[in-house]
Parts: structure tokens; C-alpha cells; sequence
């Protein structure tokens, strides 16, 4: 198909996308196993799993497991998840897994104009709750009232398109599929997502459809069978999301099939009864969406026939379909029809999903899979002039020329009849391989468990380019708080770390971490970091970070003559000062840029020495000139004009250090506090020796720093005048980035950072230590921007002294590849929740099929005596035995929560994870006055609802308790001090 013409541009439009599916169906868990039954002829109709006792033992199509369900992962609290619907459990896990496949986060859809449309009918298990006294406000939105499927998907996702659930009997998710289209079409919505569900628990159901002779005997739709005798029951879910096709086309996604047009209709008074089929009603739904979509009825290839396999239903659509798609059609050119009823069963509300999906299978696979149980056929079927044939064996689709086409069909037992068109989606031109050093896999999980599990998947399924895997996995995917980020440079170190994490593991290519929001803090550090070959590597592998040397270069080439990319390339050492510095400022700005390219934004800069001209450059006080000015023009000087001296690095503290120089006024001075345990001393070479001499003697370590001159030393006292008047011309200014001095040990405006304090910078001391341990916050992550590091230490020991969690990220190391340092590094970033941006760090990648989320389920049923019966997460806890001894310590406050949230919520204590919000666990606005209630008549103080939303979790909640607790009971106060 070419889409290049205005009015192809303008068929897009019209034409809907199927960009994401999924189903979960007897015998199959996912579109995968779904085709696979198709594709084999494989009857999955038979007993009732021995699981279902309380099911009367009929043949149907069954699932597995309909008692079991991921609630943690949709943040249902078990006490609400006992009381949801199986209908509405399956729906939703179907709804994620279809989003999923489509490629949409959470985060990408969050307030969007989706909308959301389910498909439910019954409510076998609302009967079951009001049976056993648990028919409250959960057990209504729970299961008797099927709208609150759809609202509970679109308030877990923060969808603003319409959101209801459609009841048309057996034709309601098509209908829902029609309607999903009509509001796309007219802009009412963006996205749309349909998913319907059945599941069959009330025998009287079973007795009703029985009694009215429109069920098989034996269980099984015999679609086109000249005896068919009813149809068989089935249960499933499945979801569709729908977007334009414009849209789909412009936004790289996977388009399995496109919707041309769909049509609806009603019997009205034209059929005999209410439940009787009308070929009238049929025949208009069908001509009505040939005509939407601008089809010829004589062109269509294959229709998925609603095909339940009753006598009069048969009949009827047979004739129907006979009578459309014969007309104009040549003599001979039958078109194949088919029913997914007779493998698995008639899926009543969702029958109309199921048929459209395994329609879009067909037509992806090039095959139409078999129609079952037609060992002799309809009569109709055999007349010479039929227009249609039954497809009784598996079959290549027909190839006309040109790209398929097919119709789904659904007809509801209260008359109403809904027709869509399908056509193959258009080619899409195969990428262009792009070349990656090192490729960086971030996933992500709502729990250990799931998180190990996705790893197991991706190890096994990890096929395809890597960029483009990598890519989706990154961009296409919602990102949970559980993380892991594998590096490697090709599929087998992938797999390798993936298989090593799945065992649990450790792996050098595996980044493990929980996401927060950490504090950003870019550290520069002066001379000592530079090798031979730094950045080469980068120059080729990363644009952003060429261009970005390429400006320095032409910056510092201004100022010197002499290139700075061309020194990389050079392999002498770098030794001379008047290079080394233009060379690493230039180097730590294009590392700074792409670090900011990635989405990884510094709250924080800060400088050590020479490193504070970069940090100014990058946090905007310092134009890319004048940056390029202030370390040109001062290194020249350094080298014509400082004084002969030198630096050792002590392993001593501040306060030890300066006594160790005591008698060496004038000659030698603690240049450099690096931590609370290193030091460097600068000044004269004889009385440098004479201090080195007597510090080893007392077993202190002492290393010699490799350099031309002494900085933070008197020794370059005469460059100051020559400085003053270099850096006239020098325009600081306010910076967009905050910079801690570690000249003036503070934050400073970066218009205060002229001349004079680019002297001071070189002559007074740094104070290192004492910004690290200002900046090391709860969750730090202080990144060095330098070719290899040479600060961590120091950092790490003022993150100690501080008690801050967090990390030191190296940028590139010494004699590494340089790309799968800088993205190993990014992997930590990710796993403790910093921003990334994805689609720059990915760029050029496409999307890539990835396996679905690992749910994480658990059993949650009611008997049909006992109540709720919640396996392996259930909280026996009596309310009244929570507050059995008052609680004192913070740590007491933890406890009481832990058990006053575990027992309202009915999570057992060690499956209650503090760290997480009231609503993350399922506490929603009835529970929290419950909750509130509870609180303040055990501890005897006023507590505000409010207290129980938002973003804190249980522990800080904790310490707000034990505040509020304190100041109500001064007999506790001892214990709250």
C-alpha cells in the first residue's frame, strides 16, 4: 500500500490501526500459543479443570486459572482483589499485555485522549459474593458493576477519553471495537483500547441456554456442519488498541492489521423473535461497513463468520454471506470463511475480539487456519453457485494480487449485528542496520520475582538487532520501580548477564536497583585523569560527543593555535601543562554534553582545581569562550611564570595535615582537602622532601602528583597580575546549573566567577571534602565527568561520613571501551530512577517485538460458605489485637502500621513493603477513612485523612505518627525525644 498522495493522507485518517493485541484463551495464554492452536486444528473444548469444582461438569471452553491474579501489580489491595470479578482480573492483565504489545507506556499515555471500552456479560461471581455477606462498595465495583472495569483502567492509567463497557450480548466487543473507531476517526480520542472477558461460574446460566436448546450437547460449535446442533460455550479475554493510522505510520509503530471500515446494525421488528437471527440486520451491517471502507464485497478473501454452528444461525449467515460476497464476484473465486467458535468455544461477550485477532493472525501468517468439526457440510455450502467455502483444512491465503482482505463478523443476541473490515497492514521499508560499540537493556519489574522472571524471558527470546530490542525495551516499555540495566557489545554478553541475573546471580554487565529520585551531582576533577587514546573511541561512536569536542576544539584552536583533536589522536603522553588542561576541559565538556543528551541533568556541579573551569562551562556561567580563554590563557602562564614546586598527595585529614607542614610557612601549604582522610600538600621541592621524609617514618602513605607546577601554593603568586589583565575581557554570568565553590565552599552566582576568581581558583585551597559532603544527600549519584576517575574515593568517603546512599559513576576508564563504560554508568543512573532519555540514548532504533510482563499471581476466591479464601497473602490479624501494647520508637510506629495496613488491606506483615505509598498497596479513599478511624482511637491522636495520599510511604508515615502521637500523649515523650 502507498500512503504518499493527499488523498491516501486523507484515507490514514479514516483507516484505524490495530497497533497492539493479546488474548488469553483455553488453551492458550497469549496470541503466540493462541495461533498455534489455529494453526495445528487443535479442539480445546473438553471438562472443567478439577480446579472448578463449583462449575457443574459441562464440556466448554475453559482457562486454566481464573482464581488467580497479579493485584500487586495493578496496586489492588487483596481485600479488594477477592471481591473483583475473574472477568475484570483477566481483562485488565489483558488490557496491560495488549498496551505492551503496542509499544505504549504508562508513562507516554498518562492524561492522553484513550479511550476505553470493555465487553462483559453476567455476573456469575457478584452472586457468589452477595451469597457469602461480602457484597459491599468493592464487591460493587468489583463485579457487579461491569462499567467499573473500563473506569478502573482508565484511573490506573490516567486516561481522559470515554471509558464504558458495552452490553450487546455476544456481539459486544465488536460493537465496542465500531464505536472505538467512530471516536477515532471523529478526533474524539487519540488511542483506543477494547477488551472483553468471559468466564463461566453459574450453572444457572448453563440451564437457562440448555432449556432454550441453543447449546451442543457435546459442548462443541460445529460451525457449517450439516448437523450443527448448537454451540459450545467458551471463556477468555482478549484487547485490542487502535490508533489512526497516520499516526500509527508516523510514530514507528507495529501495525499488525488495518481497520478499513466496520458496520452496525439491529434486527429491528425484522426477525420472527428478539433472539432469532435476521438476514436483513446481517446483510446491512455488512454492506454498510463495505462501504466505509470503500471495499468491494466481491474482493474480500476470507471472513471470520460469527459462526456459533445453530441450526437457524447457520443458515442464516450462510445465505447472507452467499448473497454480499457473490455479487460481481468471477465465477469459481469463492471466498474462504471460517470460526474460531469451533476451536475453542463461543466466548459470547468477547467472542466478537477473539474473531478479529485470530482474523489479524491469519492475515500475518499468510495462512487461514481450519474450520473443526465439518465432517459433512451445510447443504448450502455444496450448490454450485455458492460464493463462499468452508476452509475444513489449513490453508495458504488466497493471493490475488494484492494485499488481504477480510471480514470479522459478530451478531448479538438481542439483534444487534456489527461487521469489520481488515486489511493487511502496509509495508514498511526495512531499516538500515546501525552499528553499536555497546548496547545498554534496561528492564523493569514491580517485584524481585517478576523483575528475575523478565530476565528469563529476554534470555531466551533476545532475537533481532540489538538496537532495536534495546530501543523498545527502553522506550516502548513502562518503567517500574525494580530495575536492572545489562550492558554488553554484542547478544552473547546480553544474554549472559540476563541468564546470571535470572539465577539470581551477580554479573559485571548487571546494574541491580530500586528506583527513587536521586540527586544529580556532576564532578569535574583536575589534572590526573587524562591517558593516551581518551575519547578516540567517542569521536566515532557517539555524535553528540564529536560535536560537542568539535566546539571546544575550534574554541581552544582560537585561542592556541593548535587543535585538540588532534592531540587525542596524537599518542605521546600528554605531560605538558599548557595541553593537558585545554585538553581535559575540553574532553569533560563534550563528556558533560552527552550525559545532558541522555536526559541525565545535574542538580548539582562541582569543580576540583582546573576542573571548576569546566563545571562552569557546563552549568552555563562560562561561555564555551571564555571557558576556552580562562584554561588557554592560564596554563600558558602557569608555564612561563610559576615558581618551581610540586604537590604530594597524604593520606591525612585536614587538621593533621596543615600541622605536618607547621614550620613551613611561605614554602608549603595544604593545597587540597580531598576527603577526611586525604590530603594534598604543594609548595617548594626541598621542603616538600623534608615533610615526605618525615611522614613516612610515622607509616603515612605519601604519592608523588605528576605535575609541572605547585598549585594552591605560593608558588604561583607572580601569575596573578598576568591573570588579572589575560581575563579582562571575561563576561560571567548567572548559570542555569547551581555550582558549589570549592574555592569559597558554597554555592556562588556564576556571574561572581571573573578573574579574581579564577586566581583564587589556582592559589587558594580546595575544599573538596567539605562540597561533597554539603552536596551528599539521601539517593546522591556524583557522576565524574573526566576520562578515568580519580575522585571516588574521596566522594565515597564523604558520602560515608555523611551517611548518604547513593553512588560514584565513573564516565570512561583508562584503557576500556569507552561507550560501554559511559552506558554502564547510565544503567546505574536508571536503576536508582534517574531520568533518561531514552530516545536519544536509542536513537535510530525501531520497534522491536519483546516478551510480555511475567505476572506475579496469587489465589483470591470466595468459597460458597466461607468467605474469602486468600492463599499465601492473607492477614488474619483481629483489629483489636493491633494495639495491644502502645507504641514508643519509631521503629514501634513501623510495626503498628505494618499491621494496622496489613490488617485492613489483608496483606500479611512480611508481604507489607514499607517503603511503598497507602495507594501503591491499595488503599483507596473508603479504606483511608477506615484506616484514619482506626488510627486515631488507638493512639489517641487527630490524624487527617489526607495524611494517607500522596507520594509519602508507610515509614516516612511512620514518623509523622510518632510526631503527632507525641504531642498528644506527653507520657510518651521520653521515648518520642
Amino acid at each position: 500500500m502507498g500512503h504518499t498522495s493527499a488523498e491516501d493522507r486523507s484515507r490514514d485518517r479514516e483507516q484505524i490501526a490495530i497497533v497492539g493485541l493479546a488474548c488469553r484463551l483455553p488453551g492458550a495464554p497469549n496470541a503466540q500459543r493462541f495461533w498455534e492452536v489455529l494453526d495445528r486444528g487443535e479442539d480445546r473444548v473438553g471438562a472443567p479443570p478439577v480446579s472448578r469444582s463449583d462449575t457443574d461438569a459441562r464440556a466448554g471452553g475453559y482457562l486454566d486459572d481464573v482464581a488467580s491474579f497479579d493485584a500487586a501489580f495493578f496496586e489492588i489491595s487483596p481485600r479488594e482483589a477477592v471481591r473483583m470479578d475473574p472477568q475484570h482480573r483477566i481483562l485488565t492483565e489483558a488490557t496491560w499485555v495488549a498496551l505492551d504489545d503496542a509499544g505504549l507506556s504508562a508513562e507516554s499515555l498518562a492524561g492522553s485522549r484513550t479511550g476505553v471500552y470493555t465487553a462483559c456479560l453476567g455476573s456469575d461471581y457478584w452472586e457468589l459474593l452477595r451469597q457469602t455477606g461480602f457484597n459491599d462498595m468493592h464487591g460493587l465495583t468489583g463485579s457487579a458493576l461491569h462499567g467499573a472495569a473500563a473506569g478502573r483502567i482508565s484511573r490506573m492509567l490516567d486516561l481522559r477519553g470515554p471509558s464504558m463497557a458495552l452490553d450487546a450480548t455476544c456481539s459486544s466487543s465488536l460493537l465496542a471495537v465500531h464505536l472505538a473507531c467512530q471516536s477515532l476517526i471523529l478526533g474524539e480520542t487519540d488511542f483506543a483500547v477494547v477488551s472483553g472477558a468471559n468466564v463461566l461460574l453459574d450453572g444457572g446460566y448453563w440451564d437457562a441456554l440448555t432449556r432454550a436448546r441453543v447449546l451442543a450437547p457435546d459442548g462443541r460449535s460445529k460451525f457449517g456442519h450439516a448437523e450443527a446442533n448448537g454451540y459450545g460455550r467458551g471463556e477468555g479475554a482478549a484487547s485490542v488498541v487502535l490508533r489512526p493510522l497516520d499516526a500509527a505510520l508516523a510514530a514507528g509503530d507495529r501495525v499488525h492489521a488495518v481497520i478499513l471500515g466496520s458496520g452496525a446494525s439491529n434486527n429491528g421488528c425484522s426477525s420472527i423473535a428478539l433472539i432469532t437471527p435476521s438476514s436483513d440486520g446481517q446483510e446491512e451491517a455488512l454492506r454498510q461497513a463495505h462501504r466505509g471502507a470503500r471495499v468491494r464485497a466481491a474482493d474480500v478473501d476470507y471472513v471470520e463468520a460469527h459462526g456459533t454452528g445453530t441450526v437457524s444461525g447457520d443458515q442464516v449467515e450462510l445465505s447472507v454471506l452467499n448473497k454480499v460476497l457473490g455479487e460481481d464476484r468471477p465465477a469459481g473465486d469463492r471466498c474462504l470463511v471460517g470460526s474460531v467458535k469451533t476451536n475453542i468455544g463461543h466466548t459470547e461477550a468477547v467472542s466478537g475480539l477473539v474473531g478479529l485477532i485470530k482474523t489479524v493472525l491469519a492475515i500475518e501468517h499468510r495462512t487461514v487456519p481450519a474450520t473443526l468439526h465439518v465432517e459433512r457440510r451445510n447443504p448450502l455450502l455444496d450448490e454450485p453457485d455458492c460464493a463462499v467455502e468452508l476452509v475444513a483444512a489449513g490453508t495458504p491465503w488466497p493471493d490475488r494480487g494484492k494485499p488481504a482482505l477480510a471480514g470479522v463478523s459478530s451478531f448479538g443476541l438481542s439483534g444487534t449485528n456489527v461487521h469489520v473490515v481488515v486489511g493487511e497492514a502496509p509495508a514498511v521499508s526495512p531499516a538500515q542496520p546501525v552499528h553499536r560499540a555497546a548496547h545498554v537493556l534496561p528492564l523493569s519489574a514491580r517485584s524481585p520475582s517478576a523483575l528475575r522472571a523478565l530476565a528469563g524471558e529476554y534470555s531466551e527470546t533476545l532475537d533481532g538487532d540489538l538496537l532495536d530490542l534495546c530501543f523498545s525495551a527502553s522506550v516502548r516499555r513502562t518503567h517500574h520501580e525494580r530495575r536492572i540495566a545489562v550492558t554488553g557489545s554484542d547478544r552473547e554478553s546480553l544474554v549472559a548477564g540476563l541468564r546470571a541475573f535470572a539465577a539470581g546471580a551477580e554479573h559485571s554487565a548487571v546494574t541491580v536497583g530500586v528506583a527513587g529520585t536521586p540527586k544529580i551531582v556532576f564532578v569535574f576533577p583536575g589534572q590526573g585523569s587524562q591517558w593516551v587514546g581518551m575519547g578516540r573511541e567517542l569521536l566515532v561512536d557517539n555524535d553528540v560527543f564529536a560535536r560537542r569536542l568539535r566546539e571546544c576544539d575550534a574554541a581552544v584552536r582560537a585561542e592556541t593555535g593548535w587543535s585538540v583533536i588532534d592531540r587525542l589522536h596524537d599518542d605521546r603522553p600528554l605531560t605538558a601543562v599548557r595541553e593537558v588542561q585545554p585538553v581535559l576541559w575540553a574532553v569533560q565538556v563534550a563528556l558533560a554534553a552527552v550525559w545532558q543528551d541522555w536526559g541525565v541533568r545535574p542538580d548539582l556541579v562541582i569543580g576540583h582545581s582546573m576542573g571548576e573551569v569546566a563545571a562552569a562551562t557546563v552549568s552555563g556561567a562560562l561561555s564555551l569562550e571564555d571557558g576556552a580563554a580562562v584554561i588557554c590563557r592560564r596554563s600558558a602562564l602557569i608555564t612561563t611564570h610559576c615558581q618551581p614546586g610540586g604537590m604530594v598527595a597524604v593520606q591525612l585529614g585536614a587538621r593533621d595535615a596543615a600541622r605536618s607542614v607547621h614550620g613551613h610557612q611561605g614554602e608549603l601549604c595544604v593545597g587540597v582537602v580531598n576527603s577526611a582522610h586525604s590530603s594534598v600538600i604543594s609548595g617548594d621541592h626541598v621542603a616538600l622532601a623534608e615533610v615526605v621524609k618525615a611522614l613516612r617514618e610515622r607509616d603515612v602513605h605519601c604519592t608523588r602528583v605528576d605535575v609541572e607546577f605547585a598549585s594552591h601554593a605560593p608558588q604561583v603568586d607572580p601569575v596573578r597580575p598576568l591573570l588579572a589583565q589575560a581575563l579582562s575581557g571575561l563576561k560571567p554570568r548567572t548559570g542555569t546549573i547551581p555550582m558549589h565553590s570549592t574555592v569559597r565552599d558554597e554555592v556562588v552566582d556564576g556571574a561572581s566567577l571573573d578573574a579574581d576568581y579564577w586566581m583564587s581558583n589556582l592559589r587558594e585551597q580546595v575544599k573538596f571534602a567539605a562540597a561533597v559532603e554539603s552536596a551528599a544527600e539521601d539517593r546522591t549519584l556524583f557522576v565524574e565527568i573526566s576520562p578515568h576517575p580519580v575522585l571516588v574515593h574521596a566522594v565515597e568517603d564523604g558520602m560515608d561520613r555523611m551517611g548518604s546512599t547513593g553512588a560514584v559513576l565513573a564516565s570512561t576508564r583508562r584503557d576500556r571501551p569507552q561507550l560501554a563504560e559511559l552506558l554502564r554508568a547510565l544503567g546505574v543512573v536508571y536503576a536508582q530512577g534517574g531520568n533518561v532519555a531514552w530516545e536519544r540514548v536509542q536513537s535510530g532504533g525501531r520497534f522491536a517485538d519483546l516478551p510480555a510482563y511475567p505476572f506475579q499471581r496469587k489465589h483470591f476466591w470466595l468459597t460458597d460458605t466461607q468467605g474469602p479464601v486468600l492463599c499465601d497473602h492473607y492477614s488474619t490479624a483481629p483489629a483489636q489485637a493491633v494495639i495491644a501494647v502502645p507504641p514508643r520508637s519509631i521503629a514501634d510506629f513501623e510495626r503498628y502500621l505494618r499491621t494496622r495496613v496489613g490488617a485492613l488491606l489483608q496483606i500479611r506483615d512480611e508481604d507489607l513493603d514499607l517503603d511503598r505509598t497507602p495507594g501503591a498497596l491499595g488503599l483507596d479513599s473508603l479504606l483511608a477513612t477506615q484506616l484514619r478511624l482506626a488510627v486515631e482511637r488507638e493512639l489517641d491522636c487527630k490524624v487527617p485523612t489526607r495524611l494517607f495520599f500522596g507520594t509519602a510511604p508507610l515509614r516516612r508515615l511512620a514518623r509523622e505518627l510518632h510526631l503527632r502521637a507525641g504531642e498528644a500523649r506527653p507520657d510518651w515523650a521520653t521515648a518520642i525525644s
